[in-house]
This record gives structure tokens, C-alpha cells and sequence, in this order.
């Protein structure tokens, strides 16, 4: 670690910390420069007693819609509100939604606060546009797709195409997809608005917060009011029901210092996505990659064959390498919670939820804990 750095792992504050023993999943990370530009964006903001959203929410705003290609962007106090407010300006409040059997919880439930009612189709890794054709009725008025650990699915034109003839509205959930782009076009911009989660273990992070993004400036403004009490201009609350969704001063300066420098950690983090496409080589454990996709670093998907996954999970534990958590590993119809029907069989998602695992994978892994990692799996011998 250099000098200029500083560090910890996403885990409880009493933990002690051994950075050579153990290669972390995660760890949040940030420069000496990004520390120093915060504080002093904090210094200005608690000078003026302007909490609430205003300088450093309007410049993060403008350049997270430069990252994502929109025209628009809206922060908020969370990803799930920000798919929330998403779905609420839509229109889709008291319509039917398809979401993917493998998501995390968050999609599903902000779907049901906003008054939509779910209905599931299969999904493992990347939504299947078969298994949202076959889950589609006449009721379905909205689509959620998922871009899972950053991973953009090669059929998102086909999908938009698909929802356009249906008169279907697509809202990207891309809570870990900041910066990911398919031949170049961003994870965001494929939608009728996205999604992003600022949650403290993305690459992008504001601690806690998310960001709505749109192309369509009716949208953008509705989810302005949405996000602060529905209130309009006049201070009178006659249009929408909305909630204290909004991002503070000090949070969205976390984002701002780190904005200009995501091309780095992007470039950073293919790096080694790269190398462990590469390097990995064993007949039991499938890499997804292509490479018209860039990857936002956020999870490092592998599959594992022969029902050996906890085999393996076992084995890099045990050889000082920490997986991180799956994505995910109990899919939506095993959520009592959310009162879906667990009867249905959603056989992609079960497969996936069952077979992978996410390898270390952050923009401070250096090169010998990479090399750590793939020795690692390739030396497990499948048994176990």
C-alpha cells in the first residue's frame, strides 16, 4: 500500500487487521488527495451550515450524467429510492413490473413501495430476453433489468427493442454498474431512467446515498420533487407523494472528490479482470468475460461446475483468500418477506444462486495478491 493511502476492510470497526495474511474481497480505499479535497469541501459546507442539497449535489449530479451518458441526474438518500422515485415518475405505481428471480432484496422492494406488483422472471448472471418474453402479459407495463456485479448484458439493445414494441418502460437497476459500458454506451442510458446504489461498498461511493439518471427532463424534475416531500415550488405538496429521499452536502462531497478520478479506477480494475481471464485455468471453474463489455470492478463472477462451489470456497479460505459475497445467493422467491410465490421454478437463477462465487476484486488490489488469488484456484483440486 503506498504511502499516500489509507485503508480498511468493509467489516466491523473491532476487527483487527492483518493486510498480509489475508487477500481481502473488499476494502474501502481512498487517496490522500481525495481526503484532502474532501475535507475541505467539508470545512466550506459546515462553515456555511448548508447541509442540505445544493453546491456539492448540483456538481456530482452534473458529472455522474456525463459518466452515465444522460442527459439528467437526480442524487438521493439511497439506491432503492432512487429506483423508487424511478418507478413512481414513470407512472408504473398500481401496474404490473417484471423483475429478475436473481436480485438483490432492494429491487424487489422498491418495486412494492412504489405500488407496483412484481412479477418474476428468470435471470442468472445476465437477464435472458427468452425468460422475460415468457414471463410477459398484457398486464406488464414496466421492466427491471440488473446489471449483477457491473456485468452488462450483450442483449440490452434487443431488450430496449423488445420494450418499445410492447410499450414497455425499462428502468436499469445499476447499482453496481457506475462506469460500466457495452461497444462504449453506458451502463444508464439504455433505460427510460437507471438506478445507481452510492452505498459504501460500490466503487463509487457517498457512504450512503444513490443517483436517478434519465434522458427526459419531465422525469428528472418530478424525481427533484419526489425526493424532497413531493413539495413544489410553492412550498404547497399538491402533486406527488414523495419522502425525505434527499443526499447531504457532506455526502455528495465524497462523491465529487471521487468522480474525476473513476477513469483510472476503471482502467485499474479491467486490468484485472483482465488478468484473471486470462490466468485462470481450471476445467471446473468458468470465467464470464466479453470483451466488448468494460467492467465496473464491483464483483468478479467465476462459476463453479459439478456442484463444487463451497468446495472451492473452502479451499481459498483456507489458502488466504477471502471470497467475497455471492450475487446473489438466495434468490427472490425464497424471500418471505416479500410474499412472492415460492412454487414457481426459476431454474437459471437457482443454477446461478448454487454455482458462483466473486473472487477479491477492488481497485487497491495490488498484482501479488492478484497472483495470489489465481495460484489459488488453480491449484484446488475439485475434490471436497
Amino acid at each position: 500500500m503506498g504511502s499516500g493511502e489509507v485503508s480498511h476492510r468493509f467489516t466491523p470497526v473491532c476487527e483487527e487487521i492483518n493486510m498480509t495474511s489475508e487477500v481481502a474481497s473488499y476494502r474501502v480505499r481512498f487517496s490522500a488527495g481525495e481526503i484532502e479535497e474532501f475535507v475541505a469541501r467539508a470545512r466550506i459546507v459546515l462553515s456555511a451550515g448548508a447541509l442540505v442539497p445544493g453546491v456539492n449535489n448540483c456538481e456530482l449530479e452534473r458529472l455522474f450524467a456525463e459518466l452515465a451518458g444522460t442527459r439528467h441526474a437526480t442524487a438521493v438518500s439511497s439506491g432503492t429510492a432512487a429506483l423508487e422515485i424511478a418507478l413512481r415518475c414513470l407512472g408504473l405505481s398500481d401496474g404490473a413490473v417484471l423483475v429478475p428471480a436473481n436480485t438483490n432484496y432492494a429491487t424487489a422492494e422498491a418495486v412494492l413501495r412504489a405500488g407496483c406488483r412484481p412479477i418474476l422472471y428468470d435471470a442468472g448472471l445476465h437477464p435472458d430476453l427468452g425468460c422475460i418474453e415468457a414471463a410477459c402479459t398484457a398486464e406488464v407495463m414496466g421492466l427491471i433489468v440488473v446489471h449483477i456485479g457491473g456485468y452488462l448484458a450483450l442483449t440490452l439493445p434487443q431488450i430496449g427493442e423488445f420494450c418499445a414494441r410492447r410499450g414497455i418502460r425499462l428502468v436499469e437497476d445499476a447499482s453496481h454498474a457506475h462506469g460500466a459500458t457495452w461497444r462504449g454506451r453506458a451502463a444508464g442510458s439504455f433505460g427510460d431512467a437507471a438506478a445507481f446504489s452510492m452505498f459504501a461498498t460500490k466503487v463509487l461511493t457517498t457512504a450512503e446515498g444513490g443517483i436517478l439518471v434519465t434522458d427526459d427532463a419531465e422525469t428528472a424534475a418530478l424525481s427533484r420533487r419526489y425526493r424532497d416531500q413531493g413539495k413544489a415550488d410553492d412550498g404547497v405538496h399538491n402533486v406527488v407523494f414523495g419522502s425525505a429521499w434527499r443526499m447531504s452536502e457532506l455526502h455528495a462531497a465524497l462523491g465529487v472528490v471521487q468522480l474525476p478520478r473513476l477513469p483510472a479506477v476503471l482502467e485499474r480494475v479491467n486490468t484485472i479482470v483482465k488478468r484473471y481471464v486470462a490466468e485462470i485455468a481450471h476445467p471446473m471453474v468458468e470465467v464470464p468475460y466479453d470483451p466488448d463489455v468494460r467492467y465496473s470492478g464491483h464483483k468478479f463472477v467465476v462459476t463453479v461446475t459439478g456442484g463444487r462451489r463451497e468446495s472451492l470456497r473452502t479451499h481459498l479460505l483456507d489458502h488466504g483468500v477471502r471470497p467475497a459475497k455471492g450475487v446473489y445467493e438466495v434468490p427472490l422467491h425464497h424471500q418471505p418477506a416479500l410474499g412472492l410465490p415460492a412454487g414457481v421454478g426459476y431454474p437459471q437463477a437457482e443454477h446461478f444462486a448454487a454455482s458462483h462465487l466473486c473472487l477479491p476484486m477492488w481497485k487497491g488490489l495490488t498484482d501479488a495478491e492478484v497472483d495470489r488469488v489465481v495460484s489459488a484456484v488453480n491449484r484446488w483440486s475439485g475434490r471436497g
